[in-house]
């Protein structure tokens, strides 16, 4: 489901309401990724989604939301839950005084793990015939921002539920629903006009519901950012202590403005709790020419795992390619692919998917969309699965400002 931005919002007072209505027909070969008895699933839905927005000079307030009317058909139709489907609620406040600021943002989603939206790929997407329900909120204060001296301390709680169904992770084991508190303090001081050191000390704590006990860490980063004209430099190290050990990361970063575009890249190295050593970075690359668009990207990090908090060495890479053939018409290419290995047991998952589309803007707020995706799922335990898809879409948004 895709809802309305209001980023743009009405400038330094006003309010906004967005809203936007999407009707889709979609066709999947395997939507639950099952490796036994893969099924089709046709549907056909309408998602509902507003945006409201209002803001003075020093506050703003913004209030997203949606559901989504869905049938289902097709030998794996009976796995799909159809009707109204798909809440979704998001709430943000900002409040910006002299030289501090306090955000608050809060949010809450139901969905099915069939309906998992590409552009939110990761290497270790839940799969099954559950519903996933999250929750999170968190709270973020900074003050002496324009001071040589500034401090900040962020709050923030997720919690995630499987419910209707079941849900599978890295090497099919069965998921269970996590709480995740989180807890930092940033201290941050300017050497200079130029030179600036950010230093955050955090506390993190894990739980299960299928694990007795709960799982704390300590963090400790710091950023020493040099501000170049056209290439900034940034320094970044960062230590972790946790049950099963303390793990060590180091990165060097570059931001680089080119002739036809801008790139970020980054190298370093990562000490996992295990011993073991990985080579870390990531490499970013778009330009925008008069009739397109290409990006590519490359990451690799040392991370844990959003599934069960298991520590992993991750490798992602992207590359997209849009095409106007005319102001109305473009064609879209998409391409992403990405491998997470548990440092501890060596368990494996690759992730890919391959989307090609076109997108027919038929009026100053409506939008066509057809196309196809193609996603493939492999780790060592339960090995390939794959699931084709033919989508298409027609989107209407209505935009008010006042």
């Amino acid at each position: 489901m895709a809802f309305p931005g209001l980023a743009q919002g009405a400038g330094s007072g006003g309010m906004a309401l967005d809203l936007a209505v999407e009707t889709s027909v979609d066709v999947r070969s395997n939507p639950q990724l099952d490796v036994v008895n893969p099924q089709r699933v046709d549907e056909i839905s309408s998602a509902f989604s507003f945006g409201f927005l209002t803001e003075t000079r020093s506050q703003k307030l913004s209030l997203g939301g949606g559901i989504s009317l869905r049938g289902s058909d097709g030998p794996g139709g009976g796995g799909v839950a159809n009707g109204v489907v798909d809440p979704f609620l998001a709430l943000r406040y900002l409040r910006q005084v002299r030289d501090a600021s306090l955000s608050f943002d809060a949010r809450m989603q139901e969905t099915d793990l069939t309906q998992t939206d590409p552009g939110e790929f990761a290497v270790m997407i839940p799969t099954g015939s559950a519903k996933q329900r999250s929750y999170s909120a968190e709270i973020n204060m900074r003050w002496r921002e324009t001071a040589p001296l500034g401090f900040g301390v962020l709050a923030g709680f997720q919690k995630a539920a499987f419910i209707d169904g079941s849900a599978f992770g890295q090497g099919g084991q069965a998921l269970s629903g996590t709480t995740r508190h989180r807890f930092d303090f940033l201290a941050r001081l300017d050497l200079d006009a130029a030179h600036h050191l950010t230093t955050t000390l955090g506390y993190r704590v894990f739980g299960q519901e299928a694990a007795a006990g709960r799982r704390e860490s300590f963090q400790l980063n710091s950023v020493y950012q040099i501000d170049r004209p056209r290439v900034p430099f940034a320094i970044k190290l960062g230590y972790i202590t946790t049950e099963a050990g303390h793990q060590l990361s180091g990165l060097v970063a570059r931001h680089l403005a080119l002739p036809n575009g801008a790139a970020r890249a980054g190298i370093g190295a990562a000490r996992a709790t295990t011993g073991g050593r990985y080579v870390t970075g990531h490499l970013h690359y778009e330009t925008v020419f008069s009739r397109g668009l290409f990006e590519a990207s490359v990451n690799r990090k040392l991370t844990s795992s959003d599934q069960d908090d298991s520590e992993q060495i991750s490798t992602a890479m992207g590359l997209q390619y849009r095409i106007d053939a005319t102001p109305l018409d473009g064609f879209a290419v998409g391409i992403d692919w990405a491998e997470a290995k548990n440092t501890h047991s060596g368990l494996t998952t690759m992730n890919r998917i391959l989307t090609v589309s076109y997108t027919r803007q038929m009026g100053r707020e409506v939008d066509f969309n057809i196309g196809l995706r193609r996603r493939d799922v492999r780790d060592s335990v339960t090995g390939a699965r794959q699931s084709n898809e033919i989508f298409m879409s027609l989107t209407r948004k209505f935009r008010t400002h006042f």
